[in-house]
């Protein structure tokens, strides 16, 4: 893995030092450069969490990828520059009380200094751009507000997001923290790209994180956000090859 190249990729200044500004500074970059997709999955090609696949994959093929392999990556260029990296698996709240599949989203959890950072560059749109503490304090971002709560009966820790009702839950993940391997994280990532219960392989999912909001790309669904306003557009067939080349430079067949 180049680190010249895969920071060139995702735009990013490379510096010798590990503080919390310079972290944020990578999350943010790689965040605005490199989008969620799930193109792989939908042509039953299995993923390789291999660091020289992946690598291949986002920095020299210039695509994306789900939340394996973009967090991977960033893993593995976090350990490199000299940060010490967990990774963690949580489940996502899809609403309503419901849960997707258990521990099926990677992010990551970096120490610095004494505090402990939420990391994650690969949650779709609504993925934070910058390090979120675990100590519970709110950190506003450029789309609103996040916090990691915790929930010391259930043993839980909460990643939210602040809505227009109220914090609002994205994902939980269990405490004590452990650390999982990769071996861990490809289980899960073979039940996500087979499993009838995984969301990832019944229709495509594209989604980019701009400065000023995010765009997505939900089966035949087209949604944009600015700020505050949400602008949704249904897709006839040739619609759907048209926006996914025009906003995430991808090329589906018709």
């Amino acid at each position: 893995m180049e680190i010249i190249k895969y920071m060139e990729r995702i735009q990013a200044m490379q510096k010798n030092e590990l503080t919390i500004e310079y972290l944020a500074h990578l999350q943010k970059s790689h965040v605005l450069n490199v989008h969620f997709e799930n193109l792989d999955i939908i042509n039953k090609k299995p993923l390789s969490l291999a660091k020289a696949d992946i690598y291949k994959k986002i920095v020299l093929e210039q695509r994306g990828g789900v939340c394996y392999e973009l967090n991977g990556l960033f893993y593995h260029l976090l350990m490199e520059l000299g940060f010490k990296p967990h990774l963690m698996a949580g489940t996502v709240y899809i609403g309503d009380g419901l849960w997707a599949m258990e521990d099926a989203h990677l992010f990551l959890i970096v120490p610095l200094g004494n505090r402990d950072y939420l990391v994650d560059v690969g949650f779709g749109g609504k993925c934070p751009r910058i390090p979120v503490p675990m100590s519970g304090q709110e950190i506003i971002d450029t789309d609103g507000k996040y916090r990691v709560e915790k929930d010391k009966e259930k043993k839980c820790f909460y990643l939210q997001k602040e809505g227009v009702e109220g914090w609002e839950i994205l994902y939980r993940f269990e405490t004590p923290l452990h650390n999982w391997t990769f071996d861990q994280v490809h289980s899960v990532c073979v039940l996500t790209e087979t499993s009838v219960q995984s969301k990832f392989n019944k229709k495509y999912f594209f989604s980019r994180v701009m400065d000023d909001g995010r765009i997505t790309l939900l089966g035949d669904t087209l949604i944009i956000v600015k700020g505050r306003e949400t602008i949704k557009e249904k897709l006839a067939p040739h619609e759907i090859v048209e926006k996914a080349h025009q906003h995430f430079q991808i090329s589906i067949p018709m």
